[in-house]
C-alpha cells in the first residue's frame, strides 16, 4: 500500500511539474511576444518606422521639386511631373544670340549647328539662311554655304550680300562661270557697290577673261580710288600678266591705304624687283618682314641684300608712285601715258630701268 501511495504521490508530482513547466514556457513565449510589441530601442517603435519612411520618401524627391510636409508625404505622387516648358521666344533668341556669338568668335562647326537649329525654327527667314551659308563658308563646308546662300536669295531676291558671298564659294569651288553669274547678278542689283565689282572681277579672271577683270577693277576705283583690295587685287593681276610697270601704281596706292598690310608690301615689292627697281623693292619687302617675320617678304629682303649695295638710295618712293596713281584715277583723261602706254604721268614717271 506503500509503494502505491508513493507510486501515485510521485506521478501525481511529475505530472504537477510538468504542467509548471508547460505554464512557465507558455508564460514566457508570452512576455517575449509581448516585450517584442511593446519593448526595444526605440528603433523599431511606430514614431521611429515613421521617420525612417519620411526620410526615405523625401531622400527620394527630386531636386527640383519642393520637399513636402511630414504630414503631405501620402499625397506626393509617385511619378514625376514632366518639366515646364521653355517659351519659344526665349529658344529663339538664345539661339540666334549663341549663334552670333559663335560666328563672330570664329567658332564656325558649332556656329553651323546653331544656325541649322535657327533656321529650323524660322523656315523662311533669309538672315538665318544667310548666316548659316557663311558658317559653312569660314568651316569649309562649300556645300552647306551654296545651298543656304541660294535658300537665302530664293527668300530675299534683291540681297545683294548673299549673291556676292555665293560667288566668292563658287569661286573657291572652282565654278567661276557661275561664280559670274552670281556676281553680274548682284552687280546689275547694285551698281554702286565696290563689293560687287571686285568679286565679278575675280571671277572673271578665274574665268580666263583678265582684261574684263581689270575692267571691272578700274570700275570699283573710279568709285572709290583708295580700295586697297581692288587696288591689290588689280596689281596681283598685272604681275601675273608679267606687267610689272602697271602694277607699281595700284600696288604703291594699296601699300599707302593700309602700311599694315603684309600682303599689299609683298606684292608692291614684287612689283618693284620687277619694273627694276631693287633698291625700292628691298624697301617694301623690309617693311613687310617687320610686321611678319614668318612671311615671303622676309625672304625676299635677305635675298635682294645679297644684291643691293647698304648705302644705296631707293630710285622711287611708295608715296610719289601712290599719289601719282590716285591722281590718275581721279583726273582720268588728264593722266598722260608714255609711248609703251605705262600708266605714269610724264612728271612722275619713275626712272631707273
Amino acid at each position: 500500500m506503500k509503494k502505491k501511495t508513493d507510486g501515485n504521490g510521485t506521478a501525481g508530482a511529475d505530472r504537477s511539474e510538468k504542467v509548471l513547466r508547460w505554464l512557465a514556457m507558455v508564460l514566457a513565449l508570452a512576455c517575449f511576444v509581448a516585450a517584442s510589441a511593446c519593448g526595444g530601442d526605440g528603433e523599431g517603435s511606430v514614431s521611429g518606422d515613421a521617420r525612417t519612411i519620411d526620410t526615405w520618401v523625401v531622400a527620394q524627391e527630386p531636386d527640383w521639386q519642393t520637399v513636402p510636409a511630414v504630414d503631405e508625404i501620402d499625397s506626393v505622387p509617385v511619378e514625376a511631373p514632366p518639366s515646364a516648358p521653355i517659351a519659344p521666344e526665349e529658344v529663339r533668341a538664345a539661339s540666334r544670340g549663341d549663334a552670333e556669338g559663335a560666328f563672330e568668335e570664329g567658332r564656325y562647326g558649332e556656329a553651323i549647328d546653331l544656325f541649322s537649329l535657327y533656321t529650323e525654327e524660322h523656315p523662311t527667314n533669309p538672315w538665318g539662311h544667310y548666316m548659316l551659308g557663311l558658317s559653312g563658308w569660314k568651316a569649309g563646308h562649300l556645300d552647306v554655304a551654296e545651298t543656304h546662300l541660294l535658300e537665302s536669295i530664293g527668300l530675299a531676291p534683291d540681297d545683294v550680300r548673299s549673291r556676292v558671298n555665293l560667288a566668292r564659294v563658287l569661286i573657291e569651288a572652282g565654278r567661276p562661270a557661275d561664280a559670274v553669274e552670281q556676281a553680274g547678278a548682284a552687280e546689275e542689283l547694285d551698281p554702286a557697290s565696290i563689293q560687287a565689282k571686285r568679286v565679278h572681277a575675280r571671277a572673271l579672271a578665274e574665268n580666263g577673261d583678265r582684261a574684263g577683270a581689270l575692267d571691272k577693277y578700274q570700275d570699283a576705283l573710279w568709285i572709290n580710288p583708295d580700295d586697297g583690295w581692288s587696288l591689290n587685287n588689280m596689281g596681283y593681276l598685272l604681275i601675273q600678266q608679267g606687267s610689272y610697270d602697271d602694277a607699281i601704281g595700284p600696288l604703291a596706292l594699296a601699300a599707302r591705304v593700309d602700311s599694315t598690310n603684309v600682303t599689299f608690301l609683298n606684292n608692291f615689292g614684287a612689283a618693284l624687283e620687277g619694273a627694276g627697281f631693287p633698291v625700292a623693292a628691298l624697301a617694301a619687302f623690309r617693311s613687310a618682314a617687320e610686321i611678319d617675320p614668318g612671311s615671303k617678304a622676309a625672304e625676299s629682303a635677305r635675298r635682294l641684300e645679297e644684291r643691293v649695295d647698304p648705302d644705296a638710295v631707293p630710285e622711287v618712293t611708295r608715296a610719289e608712285l601712290a599719289h601719282a596713281y590716285r591722281e590718275e584715277l581721279i583726273i582720268g583723261s588728264s593722266a598722260r601715258s608714255d609711248s609703251a602706254g605705262r600708266w605714269f604721268p610724264h612728271e612722275t614717271r619713275p626712272r631707273g630701268r
